[in-house]
């Protein structure tokens, strides 16, 4: 498995644990009743989102679709759903790269896609939800949206979770909080500088654009609220596999400081050896915040 996929499995219950909980219940009521659910789920990774629902919403018949750009993260993603849904007693068929469940009346199919999503294309008004999870930021926020609009039928959801909203702060404070203050700047200046095929992307800010974006992309917006990441020791022991979570950030947060030409690379060789010297004492704590949006396309 490679350090990305380690992230994103890392990173399971972390996302779990800081989604928002009232969108999700509302999510998840929105999907009560909905037969024969044709669901999209973009940037899908390791199929973290699909598993999460799975979990909670498996009856009558569901048609899942992961797109991704990775082939290998997909492959864990089939793995990792082919596993849970025999773990919850459904007969599981792999045929030509789409998974085939059954279990009493209730069937579930799922196909992986391996293609750009600028590259994807589906017929109109077909999905009754498109899914988007911690991946909002990294591309062209107006373009996409329109998109998933098309995409969806009338009625249809749109739902997009841990979408980084311009706020990193580490603990416990830096001796050195100017040097601190101005490599988070950085970091979140990385963020705003992404391009895509030359657009702009969502960002360090995409949480708040999302909200007029889609509203000036015709949707409705029924639910949202923050979903922020508390990576913090708890009685001095981090939760789940947060501490591996924090390595990774702790690496990506560097590594954009030493291509920042304003920062001394001395102090950010001693800010990482003290920040992971705090890791590995099971002192270092990081807040994220992020918000999660539950949509609509009107009827």
């Amino acid at each position: 498995m490679d350090a990305f996929a380690q992230f994103l499995q890392a990173k399971y219950a972390l996302d779990q644990r800081s989604l928002n909980p009232v969108v999700w219940r509302h999510f998840l009521n929105e999907l009560a009743g909905r037969n024969l659910l044709e669901l999209l789920d973009v940037g899908a990774g390791t199929g973290a989102m699909l598993r999460r629902i799975l979990q909670h919403y498996d009856h009558g018949a569901m048609h899942l679709t992961g797109l991704d750009i990775e082939s290998g993260l997909l492959d864990i993603a089939e793995t990792e759903i082919a596993s849970l849904l025999q773990g919850k007693g459904f007969a599981v068929e792999n045929a030509a790269g789409r998974l085939s469940a059954e279990r009493d009346a209730d069937r579930i199919e799922f196909q992986c896609v391996c293609t750009p999503l600028s590259e994807f294309r589906s017929a109109p008004n077909r999905y009754d939800v498109i899914t988007a999870h911690a991946f909002m930021d990294l591309v062209p926020l107006r373009q996409i949206l329109a998109g998933f609009h098309d995409g969806l039928k009338p009625g249809g959801l749109l739902y997009t979770t841990i979408n980084y909203d311009g706020e990193t702060v580490v603990f416990p404070p830096y001796p050195d909080c100017e040097f601190e203050d101005a490599l988070l700047r950085g970091y979140d200046a990385s963020m705003e500088e992404r391009r895509l095929n030359g657009s702009e992307t969502g960002g360090a800010k995409c949480g708040r654009r999302l909200y007029g974006e889609l509203l000036n992309a015709g949707f409705e917006i029924v639910s949202y609220g923050c979903s922020d990441w508390n990576i913090t020791p708890i009685d001095g022991v981090y939760l789940d596999d947060d501490s591996v979570v924090l390595e990774h950030l702790l690496g990506w947060i560097s590594s954009e400081g030493r291509s920042n030409p304003t920062l001394d690379p001395e102090k950010l060789d001693r800010w990482l050896i003290c920040r992971r010297r705090q890791l590995q004492m099971q002192m270092l704590g990081i807040i994220v915040h992020q918000i999660d949006v539950l949509a609509r396309k009107p009827d």
